[in-house]
């Protein structure tokens, strides 16, 4: 090989290399949405969590738990003690303890900032779509796809009860704001409500045509929101379970929706690849 043709050979492989290594740092940033900041996550993304102060935000991925701050998008820490691929994630009221739920049907509990692992609770028979703390700490509460909700001890990981109803799989659960209420979405296409304390079933809201993937107590804790495969957000009077009205909009079926923190405000998300915000009115 002559000179020439070598050294033409070495400052492409130095321009191409450079442009890779300008490609990979650009990623978090290419092609974002209007509004955007950053990309996060490495991994199919499941769910995404703040902690408690605010401060960061725990993923949930195909990979593992991915920890960022949550002003700068720093990438913080990656914890991968997990065995498959974690479906929901949830802060402990304190921020001291992340707890998981994973397609392999288990629960782990880690410490919130060094991702020690603290304990598994094992008991479902099929994958976990939703976990989530009570507002006093002291239970975490877990939907799987074997169609049941288990209440678990948050500081032992002693199993408490089984909660049983749903004809099909339950895809996401949500505390009231007082505690005393679990609402569950499932794919039989209904919410339960239960008494959190005792896991009596209380009352079946129905509606929907088709699954319900997301449920949401409003600020007040006098009202439900419910999202649908039916592309429906429904909201139902929390105390008598009426409904109070149905919300249309989006052209594709919705997999989460949400209240602002003052209650006058819905967001949902849409596999229309959008995210709707509501205004509540009287």
């Amino acid at each position: 090989m002559n000179k020439t043709l070598s050294s033409i050979l070495v400052v492409l492989m130095v321009v191409f290399t450079f442009a890779l290594n300008i490609l990979a740092q650009d990623l978090s940033q290419r092609d974002l949405p209007e509004g955007a900041k950053a990309r996060l996550g490495k991994g199919e993304i499941d769910e995404i969590k703040y902690s408690p102060d605010g401060t960061k935000l725990a993923v949930a991925s195909s990979i593992g738990v991915w920890i960022y701050d949550a002003q700068t998008g720093e990438e913080l820490n990656l914890y991968t003690v997990y065995t498959d691929s974690v479906l929901s994630v949830a802060y402990s009221p304190d921020g001291n303890t992340i707890a998981t739920g994973s397609w392999d049907g288990t629960v782990w509990l880690c410490n919130a900032n060094t991702g020690t692992h603290i304990r598994t609770l094992s008991g479902h028979t099929d994958r976990i779509e939703s976990v989530t703390y009570s507002p006093d700490g002291n239970t975490i509460a877990t939907g799987s796809w074997d169609k049941t909700i288990r209440l678990w001890n948050a500081k032992t990981g002693t199993h408490l009860r089984t909660l049983s109803g749903h004809t099909d799989a339950v895809y996401n659960i949500t505390y009231s704001p007082d505690g005393n209420t679990i609402a569950s979405a499932s794919r039989d296409k209904t919410i339960r409500l239960w008494n959190a304390n005792t896991g009596t079933h209380i009352r079946t809201l129905t509606g929907h045509t088709h699954f319900v993937f997301s449920v949401a107590y409003s600020p007040d804790g006098n009202t439900i929101a419910s999202a649908s495969n039916d592309k429906t957000i429904r909201l139902w009077n929390a105390n008598t379970g009426t409904h109070i009205r149905t919300i249309r909009g989006h052209t594709s079926f919705l997999r989460s929706v949400t209240f602002s923190p003052d209650g006058k405000t819905i967001a949902s998300g849409s596999g229309d690849g959008t995210v709707l915000l509501w205004e509540l009115t009287p």
